[in-house]
């Protein structure tokens, strides 16, 4: 079964979010100080919803690189104990991450010999 898409490409979905809402951000600022810009009076409420998608973007991201990185300190360990005892948080932060996670913790059990 494949993982949902914001798993997937959570990372690529909130860099987009981020991007959107800075543009709005962006068009609201200039229609409020009449930077050339006309929005008819839409630039407030392009403004604050610029504002909101943008922290929803960088705070998604940060979550997600944060992510990787902690996964990527699990699966570098090379003692058999210390992986199999943090076997079980390696495996669900693989399951919040896109389906090469998965198949990463995989390959190390392998290396490991570990069922």
């Amino acid at each position: 079964m494949s993982k949902p898409v914001s798993v997937e490409w959570g990372l690529q979905l909130s860099l987009m979010i981020a991007v959107v809402g800075a543009v709005l951000f962006f068009l609201g600022l200039s229609d409020v100080l009449d930077w050339g810009i006309g929005m008819g009076g839409w630039g407030f409420w392009s403004g604050a919803v610029g504002v909101i998608m943008l922290l929803i973007g960088v705070i998604w991201s940060i979550s997600i690189v944060q992510r990787m990185l902690r996964f990527r300190v699990l699966i570098a360990e090379r003692s058999k104990a210390v992986f199999v005892r943090n076997l079980d948080e390696i495996e669900y932060t693989a399951w919040r991450l896109p389906s090469k996670y998965d198949r990463l913790v995989l390959q190390k059990k392998d290396e490991m010999g570990i069922r």
